[in-house]
């Protein structure tokens, strides 16, 4: 399939000024901190695509099982899932009952999702035991793999800690190197704790989703700067919206923390709301600020 890049659909943060304000003499964030704010945003992005991805394939015997055999519910998720109807190919060694198995997800020259996305590349899941086992860990690698334009290379190691049907958590530990299209270099190391809330009933279907995620981001660039996000609150991601609904999160620059950001009261919007120094404003979800880690 032909790479389409309909959009570069790295989220970060644009400020929103009155009409009337000196944004030079008066800017509420420095180019630094915006910076910091914008990259984060960007990167949570495309993980969040690249985690959606591993989830349906890897995180239940029935899927793994699935692909194999074909099974109607799988091709109902691929539907509503890829523009043209047609997925990954998928493939899974050994198949049958036994573990450890290997599955490759190959996106080839690159795949539509529904919502214009395009992803390209392979993602290679080690996974030790039946994935919803207490300690069962999937080990994932990437491999020339893109969402959009923005390359992603890595590992991640994700550990299963609780019961099949009442409590679904994840603690993922990453180390991963993002280039975006403007050959920014970010080198992103995170643990993080992603709870499935609401939607474990409906394996197939993602729209009822509810994700909370907890834990910490440490970023550097590759010019020697360093940042950080430290979840405060609960994020809430659903799987009907694009955007982080709910949380708090504090942001750090060179190990000194400088403004906290709330996401909101679970409305999907590209509004969120930072304070810095004891001042509140109002923020909107748009472009990243580009070339600025390149000086």
């Amino acid at each position: 399939m032909k790479k389409r890049i309909l959009f570069i659909a790295a989220l970060s943060i644009a400020f929103l000024f009155g009409c009337e304000e000196d944004q030079t003499s008066n800017k509420f964030l420095t180019e630094e901190e915006e910076a910091v704010i914008m990259e984060d945003a960007a990167s949570d992005n495309v993980i969040e695509a690249m985690d959606y991805e591993v989830d349906y394939y890897s995180s239940s015997r029935e899927t793994i099982e699935g692909i194999n055999e074909g099974n109607k519910k799988s091709s109902q998720w691929i539907r509503w899932r890829y523009a043209d109807g047609v997925g990954p190919a998928v493939t899974v060694d050994p198949i049958g009952t036994a573990f450890p198995k290997t599955i490759t997800i190959d996106y080839g020259d690159g795949i539509e999702l529904v919502n214009g996305r395009i992803i390209s590349g392979e993602i290679i899941i080690e996974i030790s035991d039946r994935p919803l086992k207490d300690g069962a860990t999937r080990e994932i690698t990437y491999q020339n793999f893109y969402v959009d334009s923005v390359h992603i290379e890595g590992v991640a190691t994700r550990t299963f800690a609780g019961t099949r049907d009442t409590e679904r958590v994840f603690n993922n530990v990453s180390d991963l190197t993002i280039t975006f299209p403007d050959s920014t270099v970010i080198y992103r190391n995170s643990e993080r704790t992603r709870t499935l809330v609401d939607g474990f009933e409906t394996l197939f279907r993602h729209s009822d989703d509810a994700i909370m995620i907890e834990g910490f981001v440490d970023y550097e660039t590759s010019n020697g700067k360093t940042f950080s996000k430290n979840i405060i609150n609960p994020l809430i991601k659903t799987g009907v919206c694009r955007f982080i609904t709910e949380g708090t999160v504090s942001f750090t620059l060179n190990g000194e923390n400088f403004a906290e950001l709330d996401y909101g009261d679970g409305t999907c919007d590209d509004v969120a709301t930072i304070t810095k120094d004891g001042e509140t404003r109002q923020i909107t979800i748009g472009r990243r600020l580009k070339r600025f880690w390149r000086r």
